[in-house]
């Protein structure tokens, strides 16, 4: 149910709005200057929800957190809490939220909406539904030092009962141009080319597209410039990967 994941990522892996990375930065400082807000009675975020599309940062930005702070990073495998059998769903939580008030971990629960879909949504089960109530009471009655991140990229499907539990929601966005660009740079430093990565029409060919997508097709023009033995990359190893990213969609 739970997975550790290496921590290699850094703050400067990650490229997000000015509003999203305010927020991971503000989440950082209160961390860091945790006796601080005791002293006056105040506790750190310790409950963040990510929403977004998919391919945005979210899995990414829980493990920047997780590098900044030195914790390790725990992935929460829903598909192995989750459970059709009654009360067994409950049972892997309370195990769950055991290990992470025991030792201080960034605990990531990937596709919330899975565990906590709307109880109104008269198509799911009744062990789903007693499995939201179980989350919201394991939510609120948590006292560890851990830091729990959910992430969704279906806000929409969450019970609404769900997000007052949280101490901030985060949301991400699709990059724009000016992020592409950055995006684009950071992937690409190292690599000779024959192009400028903000050049605008560059940037504009991933228009649309998710972090995900963008760090995809790059690796892909890097692997065919290397593998055709050209020592620079050029704008055609991007069209061409491109075009297999297009073909793969339709």
């Amino acid at each position: 149910m739970l997975e550790e994941r290496g921590v290699v990522r850094e703050e400067k892996d990650i490229i997000l709005s000015d509003a999203t990375q305010s927020a991971i930065n503000e989440t950082l400082m209160e961390h860091n200057r945790a006796d601080t807000l005791r002293s006056y009675g105040l506790q750190p975020a310790q409950k963040l929800l990510f929403c977004g599309p998919p391919g945005c940062g979210k899995t990414l930005a829980a493990e920047v957190i997780a590098h900044a702070l030195s914790m390790p990073l725990v992935l929460i495998r829903l598909d192995s809490v989750i459970s059709s059998f009654l009360g067994e769903t409950a049972a892997n939580l309370r195990k769950v939220f055991d290990y992470i008030a025991q030792q201080p971990v960034v605990a990531l629960f990937d596709e919330f909406d899975a565990l906590t879909k709307d109880r109104g949504d008269s198509a799911d089960h009744g062990e789903l539904k007693r499995s939201v109530n179980a989350v919201l009471q394991m939510m609120d009655s948590y006292r560890g030092e851990s830091i729990l991140i959910a992430t969704t990229n279906y806000e929409a499907l969450l019970d609404k009962a769900v997000w007052r539990r949280f101490d901030e929601v985060v949301r991400f966005e699709m990059p724009n141009l000016e992020q592409i660009k950055r995006l684009l740079a950071l992937k690409l430093s190292g690599i000779r080319r024959n192009f400028e990565p903000d050049d605008g029409q560059v940037a504009s060919l991933f228009k649309g597209m998710s972090h995900a997508d963008i760090e995809r097709i790059l690796r892909r023009a890097v692997k065919e410039m290397i593998l055709s033995g050209r020592e620079f990359m050029e704008k055609s190893h991007l069209d061409n990967a491109l075009a297999r990213e297009y073909r793969h969609k339709n």
